[in-house]
């Protein structure tokens, strides 16, 4: 998707608001994955999708929720060591290792700040409140569109309401409730407003859509597995290779603990209790002490199916404070023969984790005792050496701060990357590449620029839709949203298969071909020893780092008919496609066709008369082509989403019909030469477009009066003169 954003906001200037790429066409905003809203997507977009443009953004990400969390740990708790402390191992977080390259990365990235920010601008006593609302509708805008929107609701939705508790709790009136109350329903109306073209865009592609999550229930995690929201290693013991949910680490564990045993000095910190609330709420979504039915009737939810998963990204942050405030408790002073006893009461409580774990599923591989007993010993250690320096009575020397950083880095030494080590503990990187490398064989496909084709590769060869990077389009997708029509036809045509979800294949060119035809596949990609080209209607053409084998009966992408076919299901239209395979033709249903009575006309089961469309022009969100109509009849445009486009014929609207159960077309009442174009428009675009619009007048407003305000209220800060 950088790919693509990038050519089309840099080359075209246009908001990419469509993807031609991917099975046949489909919408991209509706798909609420595209980072557009993300400001950290801008640095992919200017980097025109390079790798190492990918690295900055990973790396300015990081360091957001380093700063982040560092400032949230000092305003809740007012310590700057332990703000420092958590600045710096914030950036082991174990959750950056269970998203390497995953783009819940960037979403969580943001979560601290949403948290920090809410705090301070539902605190009716703090200052700056404008600022840090203006701060917290910014980092949710970037939570939401970070590219993975499930977890971003979650962590928006979980964080804010804390920060509502919180505040409702510490005021003292009704007239203070009602105006925190005011400023989370204002800051939630500008929220929506400002995200409503993907909200919106999203939800009206849903009805009809083909999604992975259609047949999903809501799945939660066995509390045998309870000790891996300490270290996903856990989890990933259970499951090698398949990681379940992000996790801490047993620092963070210690320091719960330690929260947990001397809750009696934390009875006057109110956020830790509504802290603690929260942790027991989501360690009940995830391992079921919370029932899933109730999760269930939430709409929406009910369909993410790994919602254990998204909950775990709430449990990483509030456990990481509720560590924070165990470790407050030491930095007064302490009975080192009280705190022996606590940390024996802290290892028994890992031991029952850990045999409460071996009680069920038998790990899949050997539990390495080594690793836990080095991340253990860190884990006390650091503040075991903390207490120690601290009951000396001394001041604490540079060497033994190192000291403490040292030791709280080894539990979480396997969360960063590394050039050596096991591929099971550590996350090793390779080489950078280079995403868009050049290839002979997609140059010489590429150089065909008579007419539109696409293209599709047969075993193997681009994943999903990554043939985006090269501006080929292809029949297959990896998106979560696809066109319900067009995703039965492909799994019901012989020589298709759709497998592990979404994941769609070519196992028979030959069984396949009158589909690749109608669906414009000129090109296929194979192994360089490919035998297809040998096959009736293929013909081999070049053998470089991939065989190139081309269709010789490829219909055109678009054409002019001057007659139609009524057919009522997909199952009639496959039978008609299987034997007519290399003639294009135009079927709609009989509904269409009973509701236009100027079609009646062209409905016939002869042969049609076919013109081809010339002089195409692709743009990101729309398509122009000239055909020459014999007579009346109907243009066919073999891409998706028709309800979703408008059209244009010598400039006059026509109505969008859909043709060829998934595709789209429309109608010419007289013979003549017409120039065709199809624009993609979500519905109720202008609406979304208005309330965006609106939001940001608002919020530029309120931040114009912010500014005005502290300028009269503190003229001397702006108004100084250099001395």
């Amino acid at each position: 998707m950088g790919f693509v954003e990038s050519r089309s906001l840099l080359e075209h200037g246009e908001l990419p608001l469509w993807n031609r790429y991917s099975h046949g066409g489909e919408t991209l905003i509706g798909q609420a994955i595209s980072m557009l809203g993300d400001p950290l997507q801008l640095l992919v977009i200017f980097g025109h999708g390079s790798a190492w443009a990918w690295d900055f953004k990973f790396l300015f990400a990081k360091f957001f929720f380093c700063c982040g969390l560092g400032l949230l740990v000092l305003r809740l708790l007012g310590s700057r060591i332990l703000s420092l402390i958590y600045s710096v191992l914030a950036a082991y977080c174990g959750a950056f290792f269970f998203t390497n390259n995953h783009p819940a990365f960037f979403v969580f990235s943001y979560a601290p700040w949403i948290l920090l920010a809410a705090i301070n601008w539902f605190d009716l006593r703090s200052g700056g409140r404008a600022a840090w609302g203006l701060v917290w509708l910014l980092a949710n805008f970037a939570c939401f569109n970070a590219g993975h929107v499930e977890v971003g609701v979650a962590l928006i939705g979980g964080l804010s309401l804390v920060a509502l508790v919180y505040a409702l709790t510490g005021c003292r009136d009704f007239i203070g409730m009602v105006r925190v109350l005011g400023r989370a329903g204002l800051g939630t109306l500008l929220f929506l407003g400002l995200t409503a073209p993907v909200w919106l865009s999203f939800l009206i592609s849903l009805p009809g859509a083909f999604t992975a999550h259609d047949q999903i229930h809501v799945v939660q995690l066995s509390t045998k597995i309870l000790a891996g929201i300490f270290d996903d290693l856990f989890y990933l013991l259970q499951q090698p290779n398949a990681a379940i949910a992000p996790g801490t680490s047993l620092l963070i564990f210690v320091g719960c603990s330690f929260s947990l045993l001397r809750w009696r000095q934390l009875k006057g910190e109110r956020f830790y209790w509504i802290n603690t609330a929260a942790i027991a709420w989501w360690v009940g979504c995830i391992f079921g002490g919370i029932p899933a039915s109730l999760i269930a009737a939430v709409p929406l939810l009910n369909r993410v199916g790994h919602v254990a998963t998204d909950f775990s990204y709430l449990l990483v942050i509030h456990l990481t404070l509720q560590s924070a405030y165990g470790f407050k408790t030491l930095t007064g002073k302490v009975k080192p023969g009280k705190v022996a006893i606590e940390l024996i009461c802290i290892a028994s409580i890992f031991a029952g984790l850990v045999l409460w774990y071996l009680s069920g599923n038998a790990p899949q591989s050997a539990m390495p005792w080594n690793y836990f007993l080095c991340a253990t010993a860190g884990a006390i250690g650091a503040p075991l050496l903390f207490i120690f320096l601290q009951h000396r009575q001394q001041q604490m020397l540079l060497l033994g701060w190192v000291g403490i950083l040292i030791l709280g880095f080894i539990p979480n030494f396997r969360f960063g990357l590394y050039n050596l080590g096991k591929d099971d503990l550590l996350m090793l990187p390779g080489p950078r590449v280079r995403l868009d490398a050049p290839s002979q064989a997609v140059n010489q496909i590429k150089a065909d620029t008579a007419e539109p084709f696409r293209m599709v590769n047969i075993p193997w060869g681009f994943m999903g839709n990554y043939s985006a990077v090269y501006e080929l389009e292809d029949i297959r997708s990896c998106s979560p949203l696809s066109n319900g029509e067009f995703i039965d036809l492909i799994r019901q045509f012989p020589g298709m298969e759709l497998s592990y979800v979404w994941q769609l294949e070519v196992v028979d060119p030959v069984q396949a071909r009158p589909l690749l035809n109608l669906l414009n596949v000129k090109y296929l990609l194979a192994a360089p020893k490919t035998s297809l080209g040998e096959k009736p209607g293929f013909r081999l053409i070049a053998r470089d780092d991939f065989a190139i084998v081309e269709n010789l009966d490829v219909w055109p992408r678009a054409f002019f008919a001057n007659q139609v076919t009524s057919i009522a299901s997909t199952e009639s239209f496959i039978q008609q496609l299987a034997a007519n395979g290399k003639q294009p033709f135009v079927t709609l249903s009989p509904q269409d066709i009973s509701d236009h009575p100027s079609l009646r006309r062209l409905e016939s089961t002869n042969s049609a008369t076919i013109t081809a469309a010339t002089h195409y022009r692709l743009t990101p969100n729309a398509t122009e082509f000239d055909v020459h109509a014999t007579s009346a009849g109907v243009v066919c445009l073999t891409e998706g989403q028709a309800r979703d486009f408008t059209a244009t014929a010598n400039h006059q609207p026509k109505e969008v019909l859909t043709v060829n159960r998934a595709f789209k077309g429309i109608y010419l009442d007289q013979p003549g030469d017409y120039h065709v174009q199809f624009t993609y428009r979500p519905r109720h675009w202008t609406l979304a477009c208005i309330c965006f619009w609106t939001s940001a007048g608002v919020v530029i407003l309120l931040a114009v009066m912010n500014i005005f305000f502290h300028r009269r209220k503190c003229p001397e800060r702006f108004n100084a003169q250099p001395t």
